[in-house]
């Protein structure tokens, strides 16, 4: 009896478990900052990106409905002193560190797409970092994904950061950033 009741009661909640939709999801991945494009309107002239080639990207991203999330991104990165920079130069190379927290709404379902995508719009807040100078920003963007399975995908995003203090090296930009996710 007591191995009947055990048995019945791991059927359960594997039951219950397999009903979970999984809530949380990570990602990891690259970011490029183009610093040029408020000045020349040149978004696509990748020789003015800034990139590190390692991975410079996490992302820890929570479902608050099913369409509706938040994200907390860090990102690192470097400003090369040998690329414009607002419309001006800078001397040296600088360390760059952000942290933004970002809301999304994914508009697949809207779009009558399947649920290996993801078409997110994004709106939020950041505070960055261009060699020791804060700075807080507004980000708006948008992001699609594609999702091999349950599991895991890709996503590509690109977020205009909007700074408050329009003297600090960095203050508007846009960040391109590709990423693994994982959904948990």
């Amino acid at each position: 009896m007591k191995k009947s009741i055990f048995i019945l009661a791991l059927l359960f909640s594997v039951s219950i478990s397999a009903q979970e939709t999984k809530k949380w999801m990570i990602g990891i991945g690259v970011n490029f900052i183009d610093n040029t494009n408020s000045q020349d309107d040149n978004y696509l002239d990748v020789s003015n990106w800034n990139a590190t080639m390692s991975v410079s990207k996490l992302t820890a991203q929570y479902a608050i409905t099913k369409n509706f999330a938040v994200s907390s991104e860090f990102t690192l990165n470097t400003i090369d002193s040998n690329k414009d920079q607002n419309g001006g130069k800078i001397t040296t190379d600088l360390a760059y560190f952000g942290c933004d927290l970002n809301a999304r709404y994914n508009t697949a379902s809207l779009l009558k797409l399947s649920s290996k995508y993801s078409l997110e719009p994004i709106m939020g807040l950041g505070f960055l970092w261009a060699d020791n100078n804060p700075n807080q920003s507004a980000n708006v963007g948008f992001s699609l994904g594609y999702f091999f399975n349950d599991s895991y995908g890709v996503r590509f995003q690109t977020l205009g950061k909007f700074a408050s203090d329009e003297n600090n090296v960095g203050n508007n930009m846009i960040q391109h950033a590709l990423e693994l996710v994982f959904k948990l």
